[in-house]
């Protein structure tokens, strides 16, 4: 008895060590990879195939309603992790936007956009202005109505999620949350959470981007409702830098500036923004309106210099054309990266073509809803070659 109870602990030692060391080397595995190169920093401005482009944050609280930080320390966050612009979306409350809180500063963008709370879900309701509610559970269609005929863009936030969308009565509405960072780890097994919480000490980097997993269930809603209309998806936070403890006390966490370096959405406009917060704030929504956009796990590393297009003769048309199918035209995808990666063209949700490289050139058999996505290659001692989701752009429609 006194050997077996030996041979049993040396079996659970030798376990929890094999555990241990897979879990240390998937996570350094998940880490950040270098910068891009200058070349590929430029193209922040320019752009592959023309236009500017800027890198947001999308969907942010603050203390005005229940997130754990100031206006002013979402901005200073905001400001050390980079991006180009924020978008806060507070509960039922435009107050942010009235207390003049939107604006440049510093060179950061601050827009005010709120989380309206409807029957079906919740609703980002960006650009509009003035605050916007529901009116009676029949209301939903004429709320999105009014934002729409306010030059605002609604989208459908963490759909699939914590608190989902029930129905989808509205084909008006612009489009939905693919990803949310407040959402996207719920899903994860207990023993996955576990050695998140044991390694976040020691390389909070990789712990974060191991939580994030391609959104099966909301690819699925969006290329179901893509191939009616158009649809934009974005790559959203959901930041509210608190954990709610007992009566008034919270956690500082995640913090802004760690998700500000999560997820991210890049907008291409036609134009560079003109450092005017009321004309840029209408360039960039426009710009996620038509789908002119790509969502980013910015964790694993900066991409400005992604492209997604089709190629017809002398025209180039971007992420969220709708076309007449013609033959000869080309989809040309890019996806410049320090290390290897693979790139995943999909028509109507089904894989078309999964190629390693960092360009793929493929002609266009015919109408479908075109969508790509891009994986990172990251290998580990005991798991082999892993693919993990980096980009995910939005869709070219062929009628």
């Amino acid at each position: 008895m006194p050997s077996l109870r030996k041979s049993l602990k040396i079996l659970v030692a030798a376990g929890l060590l094999i555990w241990i060391a897979d879990g240390f080397l998937l996570m350094r595995s998940e880490s950040p990879r270098s910068a891009p190169s200058p070349a590929a920093e430029t193209a922040v401005s320019t752009g592959p195939g023309g236009g500017a482009r800027y890198s947001g944050a999308i969907h942010i609280h603050s203390t005005y309603s229940d997130g754990g930080g100031s206006v002013a320390d979402i901005i200073r966050a905001g400001q050390k992790a980079g991006p180009d612009f924020l978008i806060l979306t507070d509960h039922d409350t435009l107050q942010p936007r009235f207390d003049g809180h939107q604006g440049y500063h510093d060179g950061l963008l601050l827009l005010v956009g709120e989380e309206v709370n409807t029957s079906a879900g919740h609703l980002l309701a960006l650009g509009v202005g003035r605050d916007v509610d529901q009116d009676g559970p029949l209301g939903l269609p004429a709320l999105i109505d009014e934002i729409s005929e306010a030059g605002g863009v609604s989208i459908a936030a963490h759909p699939t999620g914590r608190r989902p969308w029930t129905h989808w009565t509205d084909d008006k509405m612009d489009g939905l949350e693919l990803l949310n960072g407040n959402s996207d780890w719920r899903d994860d097994s207990v023993l996955e959470l576990l050695r998140a919480v044991v390694f976040l000490p020691f390389l909070p980097d990789g712990v974060f981007n191991s939580l994030i997993d391609r959104p099966n269930e909301a690819i699925r809603l969006w290329m179901h409702r893509a191939q009616r209309q158009p649809v934009t998806v974005i790559g959203s936070l959901d930041a509210h830098e608190r954990i709610k403890l007992w009566g008034e006390r919270h956690l500082a966490f995640p913090t802004y500036e760690r998700m500000f370096g999560l997820i991210r959405t890049y907008v291409i406009t036609g134009m560079e923004l003109t450092g005017d917060a009321g004309v840029d704030e209408g360039i960039l929504l426009d710009a996620i309106r038509r789908g002119s956009c790509y969502v980013v796990l910015e964790g694993y590393e900066p991409a400005p210099g992604f492209s997604f297009e089709l190629i017809m003769g002398p025209e180039t048309r971007p992420m969220g054309s709708t076309v007449a199918f013609q033959d000869g035209g080309r989809l040309h995808v890019t996806a410049p990266s320090s290390g290897p990666v693979r790139i995943r063209l999909y028509r109507n949700e089904v894989p078309l073509i999964d190629t390693e490289g960092h360009e793929l050139f493929v002609e266009v058999p015919g109408p479908g809803v075109y969508h790509t996505e891009v994986y990172q290659l990251r290998s580990t001692l005991l798991r082999g070659e892993r693919q993990r989701l980096w980009i995910i752009s939005n869709a070219i429609r062929v009628e």
